[in-house]
């Protein structure tokens, strides 16, 4: 369910070439039904606040049930209980009206409340499951600052329960070998690691 304030966001890329290409086939098959500047839109779940969007500009395509930002968008995230979790910027995004998915692109950056970040170029917001998705590459700072690498990444909206595919990284604590192997041996991935299973980061 959305309540539109005026109406809505987000901003996600990952290659430019692709960005491109999702913004000028709705324009050249479709003029916007709808356009609207410096505005906000509220995302809501069961009646419960998930996020507030804030945007530069939008455009509606009615026909695609898609809404396009291209001039910045800013997503607060929150919990079940309405307690803010994390901050979300973007240079462009989408919301798609069927699924009510949102997606980031172009110099995508997460921030939570307890400090870990994430960079990626393309991020979704997947609004069945409340998780954040991105199949790119990714680089997440932990509150210990042990910086992680990884070609795809899901998480909650306050990256407390992150999962990074093909993992790679650097930290400057010890590593806990049997934590270390635990983690690999977990029915997962090979190629997976949750990151909140292991206190200190085994890269």
């Amino acid at each position: 369910m959305i309540i539109v304030l005026c109406t809505f966001w987000l901003s996600f890329s990952c290659e430019e070439e692709k960005q491109e290409t999702v913004f000028t086939e709705n324009n050249r098959n479709e003029y916007p039904s709808q356009e609207g500047w410096q505005s906000e839109l509220i995302l809501t779940k069961a009646g419960r606040r998930q996020a507030v969007v804030r945007y530069g500009h939008m455009m509606k395509y009615d026909k695609k049930k898609v809404i396009l930002f291209d001039q910045g968008v800013e997503v607060d995230f929150f919990d079940d209980e309405g307690n803010h979790t994390s901050h979300l910027t973007s240079e462009k995004g989408e919301y798609w009206e069927d699924t009510e998915d949102i997606i980031g692109r172009g110099h995508v950056f997460v921030e939570s409340d307890s400090g870990a970040t994430l960079r990626t170029e393309v991020l979704r917001w997947d609004n069945l499951y409340g998780k954040i998705v991105s199949d790119t590459l990714v680089m997440v700072t932990t509150q210990d600052q042990d910086t992680l690498y990884g070609t795809g990444f899901t998480s909650n909206a306050d990256l407390s329960r992150r999962i990074i595919h093909k993992p790679w990284g650097v930290s400057d604590n010890k590593v806990d070998i049997e934590k270390l192997e635990s983690s690999f041996s977990r029915p997962t991935s090979v190629d997976t690691i949750r990151t909140e299973d292991i206190s200190e980061s085994p890269f």
